[in-house]
């Protein structure tokens, strides 16, 4: 597998910002390749075919319902595309034009599913090209980006799911955000998907399923931030929060052989059975699905 450099043309808006995030180091393990958060296209190789996945994706209604729509390319005519997880068909592949298709995850159990962080794998057959059949492993996740106004207040781009016991629920998506100098309160308003802030200095932002899918849909409405003391706001800064591609990567071989299921860690299992009774934030074990793996 040869993966090809990351696209760097960034978007224009990012460009501008005052807090535009660093790009990541790309690295492989286990044939996966972690994505610049700022690029706009991913690519990657495999023999003589090229696939790029868009990495920002748009919703739209489909059958009915919103849905996250998340378009590719390849440099070959497609016969067929085929999304799945382990054992399972999931989300639906579509063949839009000779060398583009699309990924449709609908909200509620397929967004969710793949935003609380399983891979998805996709099976993309050509006319031509060799080889005529590889599967390609993408990863979608949480991602601030836009940043406008003060640079007073930092907003961490990651938004990561954590498992923290709340009723019936286990999986919040939790951001992070701290503010320059002395203020006494940071507040996040929007029309919709607002998440619960606390913490001083160092905020945690934290959101249900359900109020995630508010912020992000539709991406083009910004989260608006304020900081300030007894006398108001004296800080003001907007971000937007959008479901990108994060990670994405090829191979040509049996894809449950080169991207096998995590087991779990034994760092994340010493570190979630050494909590006391009654904890029920385990964030400081590992990400949602890494401590998940560990609590059977």
């Amino acid at each position: 597998m040869h993966l090809r450099a990351l696209a760097l043309t960034c978007l224009t808006a990012l460009a501008a910002c005052d807090n535009t995030p660093i790009e990541s180091e790309s690295q492989e393990e286990l044939g996966v390749s972690t994505a610049a958060e700022t690029a706009t296209r991913l690519y990657a190789t495999v023999g003589n075919n090229e696939l790029s996945f868009e990495t920002l994706g748009t919703f739209e209604q489909r059958d009915g319902v919103r849905a996250l729509v998340i378009r590719a390319t390849a440099n070959r005519y497609l016969a067929d595309v085929l999304s799945f997880v382990p054992d399972d068909a999931f989300g639906d592949a579509n063949v839009i034009s000779e060398r583009r298709f699309e990924i449709v995850l609908h909200e509620g159990h397929e967004l969710n599913t793949m935003l609380s962080g399983l891979p998805l794998f996709v099976k993309v057959t050509t006319n031509t090209g060799t080889p005529r059949s590889y599967t390609a492993r993408i990863v979608v996740a949480p991602r601030f980006y836009d940043f406008r106004g003060d640079s007073g207040i930092w907003i961490d781009e990651a938004v990561t799911p954590r498992y923290v016991v709340q009723g019936n629920e286990n999986l919040i998506y939790r951001g992070h955000a701290s503010v320059a100098g002395y203020t006494d309160w940071l507040s996040v308003t929007a029309p919709d998907g607002i998440p619960s802030v606390y913490g001083r200095p160092n905020y945690k932002l934290d959101w249900t399923y359900t109020k995630l899918h508010e912020a992000i849909d539709p991406h083009t409405v910004p989260l608006a931030f304020s900081a300030g003391g007894d006398n108001g706001a004296t800080m003001q800064k907007t971000a937007r929060l959008v479901a990108r591609v994060t990670e994405f990567a090829l191979t040509d071989g049996d894809a449950y052989d080169v991207w096998p299921s995590a087991p779990c860690d034994p760092a994340v299992s010493a570190c979630y059975h050494s909590k006391p009774a009654g904890t029920t934030d385990f964030s400081q074990c590992g990400t949602y699905r890494q401590v998940l793996r560990c609590t059977y």
